[in-house]
């Protein structure tokens, strides 16, 4: 992206944060102002879309929307625009507490929980386990979206607890379960994928 553009998509958010702000101004005249409640929305967008407000926009858990159609979206209450989030970006924490930025890319990569068959969605609230056990004596940077997943408390206590299980990551997408009995599962974003059953070799 060139600085001409860059400018350009510069001057677009401020122009939309005004008018967002005016409308609010006007909409509240006479009565006392509510506080705002929080909602997320995750918008993907080209670049020229931001910059002419025109365009096809996709909003996550709504789909394909005309850009003009966004205003109504999400009305004219105030909000805040966050940058892209690249997830291919290397960010971690030497704490063990989990940050908000990592606590984010986490659940972004994967919706749902990465124990076998798992169901419950990725939320602020699930767990997230560091895969290989933190150590404060360690190395730096060992909280980080490749070494957490996101588990269901019953998961995270059978990891954690319970003997014979095995969790490890194959790649930044997929994790690699051993249970007791010798039964190989990856979990991926696809879904829970049988590699062994179990059954001893000869």
């Amino acid at each position: 992206m060139s600085l001409a553009e860059q400018h350009a998509l510069t001057a677009r958010l401020a122009e939309i944060k005004r008018d967002a702000h005016a409308h609010a101004r006007a909409r509240g005249q006479g009565r006392t102002p509510l506080r705002p409640g929080k909602t997320e929305v995750y918008v993907h967008l080209t670049d020229h879309t931001l910059a002419t407000g025109n365009g096809v926009i996709r909003a996550e858990g709504i789909g394909p929307l005309l850009a003009a159609q966004f205003g109504e979206l999400v009305g004219y209450g105030p909000y805040v625009v966050k940058p892209v989030i690249d997830l291919n970006k290397a960010v971690s924490s030497d704490a063990y507490e989990i940050p908000d930025r990592i606590r984010e890319r986490v659940r972004l990569a994967h919706p749902t929980e990465l124990f076998p068959y798992g169901t419950r969605e990725t939320s602020n609230s699930i767990d997230l386990d560091h895969i290989r056990r933190y150590d404060p004596l360690g190395p730096p940077g060992q909280t980080n979206p490749q070494n957490l997943a996101p588990l269901g408390r019953f998961g995270h206590r059978v990891k954690t607890h319970a003997r014979g299980w095995k969790a490890r990551r194959i790649n930044e997408r997929t994790l690699e379960w051993t249970t007791p009995h010798g039964f190989v599962f990856h979990v991926d974003p696809t879904g829970t994928h049988r590699v062994s059953d179990g059954t001893p070799d000869g």
